[in-house]
């Protein structure tokens, strides 16, 4: 099994604000080399990256570019296969970086260490890189760290490439149903995803692997929000009511005061409105966006079967699995998950721990 393991960590929300990267090569199964190195963005640094993975402006100032340390990432990324733990967000900042500074990128194969382990290891509590690591017995580390995030990720993946029986990336691909992500010298990409969802896409019509979005936007997901956002032929489209406000003077005992919940997909067990009127009793916020603050994001049950199967998901589901896998609180249930804990925080139960 050779590939290399990558992590990113940024300065702000800005894909192209790299402050760090870590690499991890490992050939025929084993870890034979590393590479870290700090990187100096010249853009701002958030306060709460710096909250996340402890990196200053100061600690930086005297770090190379990220144009500078190019030349030493490409060759070490060039004809191997990267495989980060949440790939989606490491290849976007790879891309998104590479454009700011006009670098060509060479064609790159990935994988997602995080999308495997979900697929393998359903039951998890949840898929984020610590939690992994500490359900496989793999040594522990320090998190947000990009050079021990990449080690980690190798470790994982080559969990995973176990579980699989798998020699090679593209066996352990074929093996749990995923085309290897790519990233073309012509600026496409084309994600790490389900072979079924592609299959779904091309009998709905949609072009073989889809088509590439404008650079860095968000990947999965677009066409569907294209289409609830789409009024009828002839018809204005319908204003969307405002969630309901939390009741402050709920039970703060029960497990949903004070939570940030934000719903995707149709629901059907639930209506919408009578899910975030219920919740909001209770004293939850409801919101529309997904934040590093959300606690959950209740998906509907044919939108949470193609997450629990590694399919196209929507992109509040992809935000939100992205911000898990950085740390963020955040955990996707499904509707009929979302409905016993609603039924248990109104009749005075307590919800089960949340890892």
């Amino acid at each position: 099994m050779d590939f290399v393991a990558i992590d990113f960590e940024t300065a702000n929300s800005r894909r192209a604000s790299v402050c760090a990267v870590g690499l991890v090569e490992v050939k025929n199964g084993e870890i034979v080399d590393e590479y870290y190195s700090l990187v100096n963005p010249h853009d701002d640094f958030d306060s709460f990256c710096i909250a996340v993975h402890g990196i200053t402006p100061d600690q930086v100032k005297n770090s190379p570019s990220f144009a500078d340390i190019w030349p030493e990432l490409r060759s070490r990324i060039e004809d191997r296969v990267l495989v980060a733990h949440n790939a989606s967000f490491d290849m976007s900042v790879l891309r998104r970086s590479a454009e700011q500074h006009n670098l060509d990128l060479p064609h790159i194969q990935y994988m997602c260490s995080c999308l495997l382990a979900r697929k393998i290891w359903p039951d998890m509590p949840n898929h984020k890189l610590n939690t992994v690591t500490r359900e496989l017995g793999l040594s522990s580390f320090k998190h947000h760290d990009a050079i021990e995030d990449a080690r980690a990720a190798a470790r994982i993946f080559l969990r995973c490439s176990l579980a699989g029986e798998a020699g090679d990336c593209g066996g352990l691909a074929e093996r749990y149903g995923y085309r290897i992500g790519q990233i073309l010298r012509s600026g496409k990409h084309i994600t790490f995803s389900s072979s079924a969802a592609k299959s779904s896409r091309r009998r709905s019509g949609s072009a073989a692997g889809g088509a590439a979005g404008p650079a860095g936007a968000k990947s999965g997901g677009s066409n569907a929000a294209a289409a609830e956002s789409r009024p009828d032929s002839g018809a204005a489209a319908k204003p969307k009511s405002a969630p309901p406000r939390p009741n402050l003077a709920a039970d703060r005992g029960n497990p949903l005061y004070g939570k940030r919940l934000v719903f995707a997909g149709r629901l059907s067990g639930l209506k919408r409105e009578d899910a975030q009127r219920r919740a909001a009793g209770l004293g939850a916020l409801c919101t529309e966006s997904v934040e590093w603050k959300t606690d959950y994001l209740v998906v509907g049950r044919g939108d949470y079967a193609k997450y629990a199967a590694g399919g196209r998901t929507s992109g509040k589901t992809q935000s939100a699995a992205r911000l898990a896998a950085a740390g963020s609180r955040v955990r996707i249930l499904s509707e009929d998950e979302f409905a016993v804990r609603l039924s248990e925080a109104e009749n005075g139960g307590r919800a089960g721990s949340e890892g």
